[in-house]
């Protein structure tokens, strides 16, 4: 009889050692899981800043959530953020029948710039989707839109001013936004591909000189969107061309779009659709 009960014993002390073994420790999964959904939206969908890509592989970084399918150089902006000579970096965003460009589908910060009116134009699309790219790869935090930035006025030349003002990094960096397109009737050569980036170049190196001290930031971006392959080799080709001095130390972060009509004219198609 003892040996009975000895062997129950152990039976049911092996039963609660089981039992306990599940039960989630502090600090677990779950605790992780509640403390992302209490985070802000733009900072539960960006990649985390702080972790690093495999060796060998400076693109692997994950996108966050965002509109569409993004592929390509991720991660890697937010690394060159202090080099003093300009790079470019190439990726691809994607958009198939069915998605929709709304307010919804946005992150806070690319809902924000939907709402606020920019300095003129039709550029509100490229500007929200500049910044949802950036969001999704590199960590960015909205800071002000195009119309919210401080220039001084004392600077000569004319005024040229920048599209969006991000936090990168714990780094105020600028950015501005161009669309390389031409509708496809239209041949669109190297030389005025090479005439839009310069001229965009030469635009964010003035607004550098001229916005405030409160404002200012470390490093510009230039996002280029190229609405399809041939229009994204251009970008490419042309850009060792451009003198020095007028390319300086900016990122040229190019992104070739896939049925992302919407974003070059007006009225937008439906997401899936490229400009006529």
């Amino acid at each position: 009889m003892l040996v009975r009960r000895l062997a129950l014993g152990a039976i049911f002390a092996l039963v609660a050692a089981c039992s306990v073994s599940t039960e989630p420790a502090s600090g677990s999964a779950d605790a992780e899981a509640v403390a992302r959904n209490d985070a802000p939206d733009d900072a539960r969908d960006a990649p985390d800043p702080g972790k690093a890509p495999p060796d060998g592989e400076p693109d692997a970084t994950a996108p966050g959530d965002i509109l569409g399918t993004l592929s390509g150089s991720c991660g890697v902006v937010k690394t060159q953020i202090g080099s003093a000579s300009p790079t470019l970096e190439q990726n691809t965003l994607s958009f198939v029948a069915g998605e929709t460009y709304e307010r919804a589908n946005l992150s806070p910060g690319g809902q924000r710039l939907f709402d606020t009116p920019n300095a003129g134009g039709s550029s509100t699309e490229s500007e929200v989707m500049s910044f949802e790219v950036l969001r999704a790869c590199e960590g960015a935090k909205l800071l002000k839109a195009e119309t919210e930035i401080a220039y001084g006025d004392d600077t000569p030349g004319p005024p040229t001013i920048t599209d969006i003002l991000v936090e990168i990094g714990g780094q105020k960096v600028g950015v501005s936004v161009a669309r390389a397109y031409r509708p496809q009737n239209l041949p669109f050569p190297d030389a005025d591909v090479k005439a839009l980036i310069q001229k965009k170049l030469e635009g964010v190196n003035r607004s550098s000189e001229r916005v405030k001290p409160e404002d200012r930031w470390v490093k510009q971006i230039l996002h280029v969107f190229a609405a399809n392959q041939a229009q994204a080799d251009a970008v490419v080709r042309v850009l060792p061309t451009i003198d020095a001095s007028v390319r300086a130390d900016t990122i040229v972060l190019l992104t070739q779009t896939t049925g992302g009509g919407f974003v070059y004219c007006n009225p937008d198609p439906p997401l899936g659709s490229e400009c006529p």
